[in-house]
């Protein structure tokens, strides 16, 4: 009778003993694994290559996901994951956790890309997490996304940065108000026909940095094009707060910029919209926030120079 293994099969009998074969399996990964207790959540195994992503100090998935773990929506994924997985312990014998993307910081300080998955075996108590550091690739596609996601001339994003930003936030809470500013300046024509194109980017560069500065870290300002600006406001309170958002702005386009030996003024303009009260997607909030912004300019157009009022004035050498 013929026992030949058939291709693809594993002839145990040809294989060393499995105990010693998993512990060298297990130490010579080059992927961080670990082994974690489920009922207490407790760190029982590590293997060497999960070293160089986790302080040995961390003996917990619990302490892993709060210490090391540095992005705040990372940590509640992770931790939605987990309680999903356990909640399907009654009726399951393995759950796995999807793929996930992790930001982690090591013993040494470094932040590294870690792509995480696990395999729950809820009758032996025990689950498997795997950590592959993908630094290196996902920092160079980071750095690609950043390029393509990025307005040349100010540095903020750009109409597909925006789009982009739009969609993970969708994808991470359809639920939440997000509210969107539309910035067009006024007076900016006459500077650049007058003091010419580079005058003119500088003082775009300089405005952009203003309207970073003086909204949310989690608020993406872009430029659209030409003289406009947008800002998307996530998880935003009320129209009430978006209201309170264009006033300030309006206050800080104001404040006159100095451009080489030049302090130039001029305003803008700004509409926006909520969503998803008035609009349910990215496009309609943008149609919503210009034609807020038309209708303002329109009730309230910006102020008329006289003839002898200059638009700058020159400041005088130190």
């Amino acid at each position: 009778m013929n026992t030949a293994s058939l291709p693809g099969q594993i002839d145990f009998s040809t294989l060393p003993d499995l105990t010693t074969l998993g512990q060298t399996l297990f130490e010579k990964a080059p992927i961080g694994t670990v082994v974690v207790r489920l009922s207490d959540s407790q760190i029982i195994l590590r293997n060497p290559a999960f070293r160089h992503i986790a302080d040995d100090r961390i003996t917990s998935m619990s302490a892993l996901i709060d210490t090391c773990c540095v992005d705040p929506k990372q940590q509640e994924q992770l931790r939605a994951q987990v309680r999903q997985a356990k909640s399907r312990a009654d009726c399951e014998e393995t759950s796995e956790l999807p793929e996930l993307v992790l930001d982690l910081k090591g013993a040494d300080g470094r932040i590294r890309i870690v792509q995480h998955y696990a395999l729950f075996f809820h009758k032996q108590d025990i689950a498997i997490g795997i950590f592959r550091d993908i630094s290196d690739i996902k920092r160079k596609y980071r750095a690609l996304q950043r390029d393509a996601f990025t307005d040349e001339l100010t540095g903020v994003g750009n109409r597909r940065g925006l789009m982009e930003r739009w969609n993970e936030e969708i994808e991470d809470d359809p639920a939440q108000t997000i509210g969107f500013l539309m910035i067009d300046l006024d007076q900016f024509k006459p500077i650049n026909d007058t003091y010419g194109h580079a005058t003119g980017d500088n003082v775009l560069r300089s405005l952009a940095r203003r309207l970073r500065k003086s909204v949310r870290k989690s608020d993406y300002v872009v430029r659209l094009g030409g003289d406009e600006f947008g800002i998307l406001l996530p998880d935003i309170e009320s129209r009430i707060m978006l209201d309170t958002v264009s006033n300030k702005l309006l206050a800080v386009l104001r404040r006159p910029v100095v451009v080489d030996t030049l302090r130039l003024s001029l305003s803008g303009s700004i509409g926006g919209g909520l969503y998803p009260e008035d609009g349910k997607d990215l496009a309609a909030i943008m149609v919503h926030a210009d034609h807020s912004m038309y209708s303002t300019k329109k009730n309230f157009p910006a102020k008329k120079r006289f003839p002898n009022e200059p638009a700058a004035v020159k400041i005088p050498p130190p």
